[in-house]
This record gives structure tokens, sequence and C-alpha cells, in this order.
């Protein structure tokens, strides 16, 4: 392994562990930070680099979403929540129903 090999791979673990924030509420519960697409109800944990998604009713996960959608910083929203998000995604879709316009 090169020199500039090994930089390039320290440089990526630094970004992957600040990309993702975490809070901590007075309760001791610790809530992450995530993003969540509205119009295509795709979330984001930057801490892990996962996508979430629904597919036939079911949840899948991977590092990438779906290749047919083009998500865009602009077209999401940021909040901190105490779980998984897509546990609760009714109440999340309640709060940022697809079409909303004040993104982060």
């Amino acid at each position: 392994m090169t020199r500039r090999e090994m930089l390039n791979g320290m440089l990526a673990t630094l970004l992957l562990f600040a990309s993702g924030c975490v809070v901590e509420d007075r309760s001791g519960r610790r809530h992450d930070t995530y993003y969540y697409y509205p119009d295509y109800e795709i979330y984001f944990y930057p801490r892990v680099a996962r996508y979430y998604w629904r597919e036939r009713d079911e949840w899948r996960w991977g590092p990438n979403p779906p290749p047919r959608y083009t998500l865009r910083d602009r077209d999401r929203v940021r909040f901190d929540w105490d779980r998984e998000p897509h546990r609760d995604h009714d109440r999340v879709r309640q709060k940022y129903p697809p079409g909303r316009r004040d993104r982060d």
C-alpha cells in the first residue's frame, strides 16, 4: 500500500466520523442526525452512510439509494431522532409531507 493510498484511507475514515452528528437530550437518550427526502420517502443516516427506502411495504437499506432516484441536498430535511426514523415513518411523513418546499 502506498503512502498516498494510506492517506486517502485515513481521510475517508475521518470524513465518515465527522459526517454524523450525535446529540444527547437531558433524559440521556442519544439523538442522531438523519436526512429525509419527503418526495421519495427515503432516509439517509450519515453516521453509518446508509439509505433507507420502502419497496412493496418492506424497508430496504444500502449504501446508495435506488438508482431510479436522483436525490439533491436541497430536497431534504434534517432532523435529530433517538431511533431509526423509518420505524416512525407515519409520524415523519405527517410532519414532512411530499411536495413541501421548506427544506434545510
